[in-house]
């Protein structure tokens, strides 16, 4: 009994292999299709020495596999894991490649590069406030601008802060509306650059009375 078993499965494995073999060449059983990555991203263009950034890669795959992410990179570390991890930079200034391998469940790869710069962060310089016309009269506007620039060349934002009167506006040029009240007023403003940098200034202008 138990040789007409294995003389039976012989005959089977005879028959599978040949079934299977014309099954791939006439394509029947498709070949696996490699992971796609549609993109790699940062959500920071520069990042400090020992700084971090989010970096998400957006891949898919033809065969709907369940997709599996290796992250490499030429110095920092990683923390995290899957599709969206963070890179921590590592102390010394530098271009550094970040690399991700996305793999599907049966080995097939698709790779994917970027750079990232690790650069020592400047805080903005503000170079000159002003107001226009100054000094105010009561319960009138003056224009007030700011002038700033940024060595790393960051996009800048403004937070006007009046001791007295009213803000109008925003960005590096805004509307200041005088109180109904004489004597000098302070506006501060300050200046950031998103990275940790930011700048202070205050600007005092004289309320006087209606002419």
């Amino acid at each position: 009994m138990i040789r007409q078993t294995r003389s039976q499965l012989k005959w089977l494995a005879r028959l599978i292999i040949p079934v299977v073999a014309i099954l791939l060449i006439s394509g029947c059983i498709p070949a696996n299709q490699l992971p796609l990555i549609s993109s790699l991203t940062i959500d920071e263009e520069q990042v400090n020495p020992s700084g971090d950034c989010q970096v998400r890669c957006i891949a898919s795959d033809p065969d709907e596999d369940e997709l599996s992410y290796t992250w490499s990179a030429s110095g920092g570390k990683f923390s995290g894991e899957g599709a969206i991890v963070t890179w921590i930079a590592p102390e010394e200034v530098g271009a550094y490649t970040i690399t991700v391998e996305v793999t599907d469940i049966r080995r097939g790869k698709a790779t994917a590069q970027l750079t990232i710069d690790v650069v020592v962060n400047h805080p903005p310089v503000i170079e000159s406030l002003t107001a226009k016309p100054s000094p105010v009269r009561q319960g009138k506007t003056s224009t007030i601008e700011c002038v700033a620039s940024d060595l790393n060349g960051d996009e800048l934002s403004y937070l006007w802060s009046p001791a007295q009167g009213n803000i109008t506006g925003e960005g590096a040029t805004v509307t200041w509306t005088a109180p109904n009240a004489c004597g000098t007023s302070i506006i501060t403003v300050t200046v950031a650059d998103g990275r940790g940098g930011e700048v202070s200034e205050e600007l005092e202008i004289k309320v006087i009375k209606p002419g």
